[in-house]
């Protein structure tokens, strides 16, 4: 597996390093990319062999603080890690075409505080989630390093089998139980559920919460947290759209409030 994990040097970057560290130490070949975008102008009187150079110094100098900064987040020492600092006008598009030109498994990062999706996943993970071709991990930034032990998927009932199966190559390969949780926003169609849960394979299980209290999502999501306490929940959500609206409630939903303590791994459609 590799992950590119990103930092721009803040305490609320730390997160996801650390994240990333704990899944490398479930998954000892996974290689750490740990990558930083700046932003260099190039300046109208100098010419193009100036600025290539002073960049390239410049590129040099900040691998230099990322490998010091590194050092002061991971426990471990002598990690394989790869340090990759581009220059680019806007750090979203550069982190999400890295983890594609890098063919990275994941891309890492941090987020911040909580309340709308927007404040929570932050501009840049929510233009991560509806552009990247790389699945994208949001780690808040309050995560503590943990073992990650169970997982949940959780399914809008579309594409179950094949987005099971993603689910399930992840938590093959960090060791860690899946399970399967379906949020009935609009009333429980049951012969929905039982045709879904005969696509699943067998030893995998289907369980579906009813909301019959008309609770929002976010609180069924957090209830269930709350309740069964997975360390991981794994999601799958349509490019271009917002994130929970092209999950559950695809066009008509009004902005949600949502707070998690755990990572979110989020794979495109």
């Amino acid at each position: 597996m590799r992950i590119l994990v990103t930092t721009d040097f803040s305490p609320n970057s730390r997160s996801a390093m650390k994240f990333a560290e704990l899944i490398k130490s479930q998954t000892p070949d996974t290689q750490l990319i740990v990558y930083h975008a700046i932003q260099v102008m190039k300046p109208s009187t100098w010419s193009d062999k100036h600025f290539k150079q002073y960049l390239e110094g410049e590129r040099t100098h900040v691998i230099e603080e990322l490998k010091k900064f590194s050092k002061s987040v991971f426990s471990k020492k002598n990690l394989d890690i790869q340090f990759v600092v581009e220059n680019s006008v806007t750090s979203t598009s550069a982190i999400s075409e890295a983890g594609k030109r890098l063919k990275c498994d994941m891309i890492c990062i941090s987020t911040r505080g909580a309340g709308i999706l927007r404040k929570l996943l932050g501009t840049n993970t929510e233009y991560l989630v509806n552009n990247s071709l790389v699945p994208v991990c949001a780690v808040p930034s309050t995560f503590k390093s943990k073992s990650i032990k169970s997982v949940t998927y959780l399914s809008d009932l579309e594409n179950l089998k094949k987005e099971w199966n993603k689910a399930s190559n992840f938590s093959d390969k960090i060791k860690a139980a899946l399970d399967i949780a379906h949020i009935s926003m609009l009333g429980l169609d049951k012969q929905e559920v039982e045709k879904a849960k005969k696509s699943l394979e067998k030893g995998a299980s289907l369980n579906v919460i009813n909301n019959k209290k008309t609770a929002t999502l976010v609180d069924c999501i957090n209830g269930y947290v709350r309740k069964q306490k997975p360390d991981m929940l794994v999601m799958f959500t349509k490019r271009n759209k917002s994130f929970f609206e092209s999950l559950f409630l695809p066009s008509k939903s009004a902005e949600l409030t949502f707070t998690t303590k755990v990572p979110v791994l989020i794979f495109p459609k």
